[in-house]
């Protein structure tokens, strides 16, 4: 005891989440954190909050800007510029699937 306050235990401050892996990445995972001297929850927890970030994170914002330069390619493409009865563009349907991986936040 500090001053009359008990600090908290570790369990009262988080909460446990479950997660499979495949063998191969369980494999990888361990072997990073033991190079890294990490712990592989700390890995985990780490990931997890930067998916969380959405847009806000380099990572994320890196993965974005890829997606969108791939919609930039396949705009200037010519051949996907051929229309479809709707009168959509190929390069424009691809876009819109592409568009559904964006990383934002919500």
């Amino acid at each position: 005891m500090k001053d009359g306050k008990q600090n908290k235990s570790r369990f009262k401050t988080v909460t446990p989440v479950m997660i499979y892996l495949s063998p191969d990445d369980k494999k990888k995972l361990n072997e990073y954190a033991q190079k890294n001297k990490i712990a592989s929850t700390q890995i985990a927890r780490e990931g997890i909050h930067m998916r969380l970030q959405g847009s806000d994170n380099p990572y994320n914002q890196g993965f974005n800007d890829g997606l969108n330069e791939a919609m930039r390619i396949a705009k200037a493409n010519h051949g996907a510029q051929m229309k479809f009865p709707s009168g959509k563009s190929f390069a424009e349907y691809v876009c819109e699937d592409i568009q559904t991986y964006m990383r934002e936040k919500i």
